[in-house]
């Protein structure tokens, strides 16, 4: 039996910089069956000059700027796999990142959701000031239920539904709190299967004092909650 195929979708936003080593990190998988979509959701940089260097071995599109979130259902929608997963423009699988996510599911065939711990470095150009600037442990491991950590059935992925166009700091926050709320089936490895990137253009430094949307994102949860409680009484 052919193994199962994975569909890796990057969105991407003025992030030519780093789009290349990201892409090379998925194109890298030692898994024998992987398509790679990248979405560019606007960007104004040379981030096509870099998409037309991976020539067919990517699925590309292209569309206005809607934010990570619209990208990221794009991506998917487009997605041939039986499982999919996600990367960011600006970080990087592991080596073996998706095989051993996937001998996961083989070893646990009632699990729909896969994820791991990431590490995080700073890039290499910004130098010492900029590491010396930003409060970012770049030395332990931390376990990230996050888009760039998790495999996961098209299935499951479907009944979690779409991700948040109005937000952007809580992107991955709201998403998470659905796949709890539908009890997806997730395991959490203890291997690191992705190294996040620290830049100056960081969505979590540029907004690190945003409050909002972690709240926009706690409401939403609660007032899911108490209509399920209404709903079962």
């Amino acid at each position: 039996m052919p193994a199962a195929l994975i569909s890796v979708v990057i969105p991407t936003y003025n992030c030519a910089h780093y789009l290349g080593e990201a892409i090379e990190s998925a194109l890298a998988q030692d898994y024998p069956r992987l398509e790679v979509i990248v979405v560019d959701d606007g960007s104004v940089d040379d981030t096509p000059a870099v998409l037309e260097e991976f020539g067919t071995r990517l699925v590309r599109v292209s569309q206005h700027n809607q934010g990570i979130g619209a990208a990221r259902n794009t991506g998917q929608a487009l997605a041939s796999g039986e499982f999919i997963a996600f990367l960011d423009a600006d970080d990087l699988y592991l080596p073996g990142k998706l095989s051993l996510q996937m001998a996961c599911f083989e070893e646990h065939p009632e699990l729909e959701c896969v994820q791991g711990h990431i590490l995080q470095f700073i890039s290499p150009e910004l130098g010492a000031d900029f590491a010396a600037s930003v409060a970012v442990d770049t030395r332990r491991p931390m376990a990230a239920p996050m888009a760039g950590t998790s495999l996961i059935r098209r299935g499951a992925l479907a009944r979690v539904g779409s991700w948040s166009t109005v937000l952007t700091l809580g992107t991955d926050l709201d998403w998470y709190a659905r796949v709890q709320e539908k009890l997806v089936k997730c395991r959490m490895l203890e291997e690191v299967v992705l190294r996040r990137r620290i830049h100056r253009s960081n969505t979590n430094l540029v907004h690190a004092g945003d409050k909002k949307e972690r709240l926009h994102v706690l409401k939403a949860m609660l007032d899911r909650r108490r209509a399920q409680q209404r709903d079962t009484h």
